[in-house]
């Protein structure tokens, strides 16, 4: 009966265990999922959710499809453009206040932005570059397909003719061969009728 008694007993904590357990992963997932649901921009750092938040939630920027902010992409000239024209619409036609803060804050993105606008200026000054270079040996190569194409045609026309002259040379040989064999035929005939008695 000792062994049955321990057997229930070992049941009955590892059933209380588990239990536990479960309540506790439970306990964490509903403590984790308002936290996560009450931040739609997971993927942003705190040093900058406030900033990003309040740019989301003015209409200045979009989230991506998938909810997230995606900050380490660089940031384009087209969209810096559109954020600021969109603050200064609405500071200028009163939406928008233009407090201490926004224009702290109006800061902050310019001078944090302007690395990464150098940076694409420099990136776009250097593919300009490269395009002038690969569109100069383009029309380079063009060129030298006009002329090597030329020079084929040219070449084709003369062989051409050569073939023509080497036919007549040919047909002027045979018949001259022709004459040839013809006039010895000749001079055989006349020195055998000078030669046979």
């Amino acid at each position: 009966m000792r062994k049955e008694e321990s057997r229930v007993y070992h049941i009955t904590l590892t059933s209380k265990w588990k239990l536990k357990v479960v309540v506790a992963v439970l306990t964490m997932l509903l403590i984790a999922v308002p936290v996560v649901a009450g931040r739609p921009f997971s993927d942003v750092p705190e040093w900058a959710y406030q900033a990003v938040k309040k740019l989301v939630d003015g209409g200045y920027l979009e989230l991506y499809e998938d909810g997230t902010f995606q900050g380490n992409n660089a940031v384009n000239r087209y969209t810096l453009a559109m954020v600021v024209a969109k603050m200064l619409v609405n500071i200028g036609e009163g939406v928008t206040p233009a407090g201490r803060e926004d224009v702290t804050l109006l800061r902050k993105l310019s001078n944090e932005f302007q690395n990464q606008l150098v940076l694409l200026t420099v990136k776009n000054k250097e593919l300009e570059e490269r395009l002038s270079k690969i569109e100069e040996g383009k029309m380079i190569l063009a060129e030298d397909q006009t002329k090597n194409t030329s020079g084929i045609k040219l070449l084709s026309d003369e062989a051409k003719a050569l073939r023509g002259e080497i036919a007549a040379l040919q047909s002027e040989i045979t018949k001259i061969a022709a004459d040839i064999l013809k006039e010895k035929r000749q001079v055989d005939s006349i020195e055998g009728k000078f030669v046979s008695p």
